[in-house]
């Protein structure tokens, strides 16, 4: 059955312009909100639909300039043989080469495609034709559009689980039968004798008034001895969608979102079968994770057909290969797809959260990632928009596996910085090489761990407070934390070690803090914790590297 080889779009809501190649049954596309996802599953939907009353809108084209039309195109292999036989559209055949370029010279060595337009001008009339070079376009009726079998799953499903016209199911019954009446008459049939078991009803409790109204009849002289009480036909007709499926007495329609969905997608396996393209908008909605990790691998392992996903799900791109992927980048209207080679499997499944973003901050460990989270809290504090308004996401970067996380996020065609020590020697070589390749540094003063670096530059009181959290939560007593700092002490350590405020009793405490399996804040609750302590005195820290390296960082999202 039919599959897409290639989409090609013009100007259609957020996308000006479009043009993608797929080699695959199965494609996941990731990318921002905005990003474009759900637009390429519509354009898809918009020129393959079986339907012909479409309504567009002004707000339909790109920036509503109704001047420049919507040009959707899709090219399509496989091909049904009804649609490319010479009475039907066989002139229209074009070749597509070894190398997934399309001719309009077909040769023996070629595959055979066709390129299937929609363009919508001002007037919003929607033309369907087939093109080429050699001819002028030919339109294609909605029946012959049928034949291709798109179907989209997306918020409004309701009218899949009816057996009408244009729908999944009535799609399917028409691939098990042999004659275009005989599908057709099927539903009828069923309501004919639906109709004649109703009409056997006997209504009882509107006998008395129908009575009445036979007697009253009669002394006007009309006869309505027949006269009875049953369903009109038209209240049951196909066309208003009245024979759909039920659980039990329930309609399908009124089940929760997830169960719908998974319904709509069990029917169009069945579809699949017989060949056909499922379009689903964001795969997860309405599921568990567990639930969305088993639909996903169940969809690849049954589609016979091809199948469109979009997804904002980590646990959907953690069960896929990266050749499933196409990640989809929107620059002022110029969309393209990005298809990351097996080279980027590990990236995707270490960091799945960068594949949704535009700038992505690699966070050396769990200590800077609980400091982003409270950067987050506290830019908001100050008027500035969370990160995640700015496209920016924050993942681990497990210390020395820094520098190639950021090089293969690089290599995502994402915005990438370091957030990081500088006690790390293996990464401290490697930073020159990063900054060469675009990646920037945001980092501590030489030798210092971030730890290091925060009781080196936090006012005496800050550095008290934290020594409180950790006697704290780690259920100790003073006099122990004590222990730890005085044997990273030189000299004679003072009584009232709390009040001494020199450079050697920070130093020490420093080095307590990060000792092998004793580190005091390697998590990312205790991260969290030593954030808010910098930023509660990040007004007393003019001039020291922790405040400068964070505000770096900042304006670096922002930029």
């Amino acid at each position: 059955m039919a599959r897409i080889h290639k989409l090609e779009i013009k100007n259609y809501r957020g996308i000006k312009t479009f043009s993608q190649k797929f080699d695959k049954d199965f494609i996941c596309l990731l990318g921002r909100g905005d990003a474009g996802k759900t637009t390429i599953l519509d354009a898809i939907s918009l020129v393959l639909s079986p339907r012909w009353n479409i309504s567009f809108y002004d707000s339909d084209f790109y920036k509503g300039d109704i001047d420049n039309p919507i040009e959707i195109s899709v090219s399509l292999i496989d091909l049904p043989e009804k649609l490319i036989n010479e009475d039907r559209f066989g002139l229209y055949i074009r070749g597509l080469d070894s190398e997934g370029n399309i001719h309009d010279d077909l040769q023996n060595n070629h595959e055979k495609i066709l390129t299937i337009s929609l363009k919508i001008k001002k007037d919003l009339e929607p033309q369907w034709c087939v093109v080429n070079t050699r001819q002028e376009p030919h339109q294609i009726s909605a029946n012959d559009r049928a034949k291709f079998n798109v179907f989209m799953i997306s918020d409004y499903l309701d009218r899949h689980f009816s057996w009408s016209k244009g729908n999944p199911l009535y799609t399917l019954l028409k691939s098990s039968q042999s004659s275009d009446d005989e599908r057709y008459n099927i539903i009828i049939e069923s309501l004919r004798e639906a109709k004649e078991k109703i009409d056997l009803c006997e209504f009882k409790q509107l006998n008395d008034i129908t009575n009445e109204i036979k007697k009253i009849s009669s002394g006007f002289g009309i006869d309505l001895s027949e006269t009875k009480t049953t369903i009109d036909f038209r209240d049951i007709s196909i066309k208003d969608d009245r024979v759909c499926l039920h659980d039990g007495a329930v309609p399908f329609r009124l089940k929760g979102k997830g169960a719908k969905r998974l319904i709509s997608m069990a029917i169009q396996t069945a579809l699949s079968q017989h060949g056909g393209i499922m379009l689903i908008d964001e795969v997860e909605q309405g599921l568990e994770p567990d639930r969305v990790r088993n639909l996903v691998r169940s969809l690849k392992k049954e589609i016979s057909g091809q199948i469109f996903v979009t997804t904002h799900s980590s646990e959907v791109i953690s069960e896929l290969e990266v050749n499933d992927l196409v990640i989809i980048k929107n620059n002022d209207g110029e969309v393209k797809g990005y298809a990351p080679d097996r080279h980027f499997q590990n990236i995707i499944r270490a960091c799945p959260e960068a594949a949704f973003a535009k700038k992505v901050i690699v966070c050396e460990g769990k200590t800077e990632i609980g400091i982003c989270r409270e950067l987050d809290v506290y830019r908001k504090i100050n008027n500035n928009e969370y990160m995640s308004f700015k496209d920016c996401v924050y993942t681990l970067g497990e210390g020395s596996n820094c520098t190639s996380r950021a090089k293969k996020l690089k290599g995502l065609c994402l915005i990438v910085c370091i957030f990081c020590d500088s006690d790390n020697s293996e990464l401290n070589l490697s930073k020159k090489e990063l900054m060469e390749l675009g990646v920037k540094i945001f980092d501590c003063d030489i030798d210092n761990a971030i730890e290091q670096q925060v009781f080196q530059d936090l006012p005496w009181v800050g550095v008290n407070e934290l020594i409180d959290y950790v006697i704290k939560d780690k259920g100790t007593t003073e006099e122990r934390i004590m222990e730890s700092i005085k044997s990273k002490y030189s000299g004679t350590f003072p009584e009232r070690f709390r009040d001494i405020d020199t450079s050697e009793m920070r130093q020490a405490i420093a080095k307590a803090s990060i000792v092998n399996n004793k580190e005091w804040f390697k998590r990312i609750d205790h991260g969290e914790f030593l954030g808010s302590i910098i930023f509660k005195h990040f007004e007393e820290m003019n001039d020291k590297k922790i405040k400068k390296q964070i505000e770096d960082l900042s304006a670096w999202i922002d930029e």
